[in-house]
């Protein structure tokens, strides 16, 4: 009975019917529908295929084409995701990657709460990276849950800063009011025509970097710091990281915006190696409290860690895909979905702690693992995904 609950709470947290309704079929006469070939797409990260061709070959087995209700010898090939993909409207993509803002806000998944008994915020993440042979730009709304909600292609090596601040500039016509009002970036983007884009938002803007010498005024703060102490300081123990933290904090300007910059130690005893880490922090909230800054920087890494290392290591977008940037951005926009909607998943199983119990079943709760056994009972319900053929 439990098992069922599950399967139907993953079911209906993110495969109903409408889903994939905002996709154009071109085919004439199509023999699969194309929902049904997005929904296998879509499953990748969930099932941690790494190519389509894995895909493929799941698509042949019983268990598989049970979900669907399929009678054919398999759901889909490889070279008919992969032509599928060709066509598909990136638009539309990116109108699919947006579509869950509602849901996840109504589930108060967007904000997060920096401090014990601090109000909730919105955070913004603004990074580049490299996947499957194309550069990139994401933004993404890092609340109980990494939302990667929108994708920049940048045409070469060298334009990420001048996509970054595009992206930006477009965040409010594109979120309306669920935009950031804190974006956490790192020492690419510290200059002033971003902190005057932010700050004509009505937002504010953190930048983390490792070196003081990168730029004067953290420079001055260092000597400052050095030879007088800081204007204010503060210390505590971080049980989550397991480390002992120190701050030191003075209030500057900086390309005319006054900023607060902040020296971060953290000491780390239970690691073998860079016990020690030092970074530097410099934001245009001057009302930012130092421990709800110190959390404010290290949420700058659930980009890194939540999203771009989770989606390689469950569908190898780093290593393979497509030389076509259309198949291969219309496939990120279904995997960023998809990883954000797993998400939800987990956060809707933490609210029925015997259901996550029952899922667990004693395994350490790892994303991968959970979404294993949800698999397992997925399959246990039968025709789990019948109506979208």
């Amino acid at each position: 009975m439990q098992d069922k609950r599950i399967a139907r709470l993953a079911r209906d947290a993110f495969l109903n019917e409408p889903l994939f309704e905002g996709f154009t079929d071109i085919r004439k006469k199509p023999v699969i529908s194309l929902r049904t070939i997005l929904t296998s797409l879509f499953l990748m990260p969930f099932f941690g295929f790494a190519s389509l061709l894995s895909n493929d070959r799941e698509a042949r087995t019983d268990c598989y084409k049970g979900l669907f209700g399929c009678l054919r010898k398999m759901v889909a090939s490889d070279s008919t995701f992969a032509r599928i993909l060709s066509w598909l409207k990136r638009k539309e993509a990116e109108v699919f990657l947006l579509s869950f803002l509602a849901t996840f806000e109504a589930h108060d998944l967007l904000r997060k709460c920096l401090s014990p008994g601090g109000g909730p915020r919105r955070l913004g993440i603004l990074d580049g990276s490299y996947m499957g042979g194309h550069w990139l730009v994401t933004l993404c709304l890092a609340g109980s849950i990494s939302y990667p909600v929108v994708i920049r292609r940048c045409l070469k090596h060298g334009d990420e800063l001048e996509v970054a601040r595009k992206l930006m500039d477009e965040a409010p016509a594109i979120l309306g009011d669920l935009r950031p009002e804190l974006w956490l970036t790192d020492a690419l983007y510290f200059n002033q025509k971003t902190i005057r884009i932010a700050r004509t938002q009505g937002a504010h803007i953190l930048f983390k970097f490792k070196e003081a010498e990168y730029r004067e005024v953290t420079m001055d703060a260092q000597n400052l710091f050095e030879h007088f102490g800081g204007d204010e300081e503060a210390s505590g123990w971080d049980g989550e990281r397991q480390c002992q933290w120190k701050v030191r904090k003075t209030v500057d300007t900086f390309a005319g915006y006054p900023v607060q910059v902040v020296e971060l130690n953290e000491f780390y005893p239970k690691r073998k190696r860079e016990r020690h880490s030092r970074c530097w922090i410099v934001t245009t909230d001057l009302e930012l409290p130092l421990e709800e800054l110190r959390e404010a920087a290290h949420q700058r890494w659930q980009i890194e860690n939540r999203v771009f290392k989770r989606i390689s290591h469950l569908s190898g977008t780093k290593r393979f895909y497509f030389k076509d940037h259309r198949q291969f951005f219309n496939l990120l926009h279904l995997f960023f979905a998809a990883v954000a909607l797993l998400d939800c998943i987990i956060a809707l199983l933490k609210a029925h702690k015997r259901l996550l119990a029952a899922l667990r079943a004693g395994i350490k709760g790892t994303w991968r693992n959970v979404f294993s056994r949800i698999r397992e009972v997925l399959y246990e319900l039968p025709c789990a995904f019948a109506r979208l053929i």
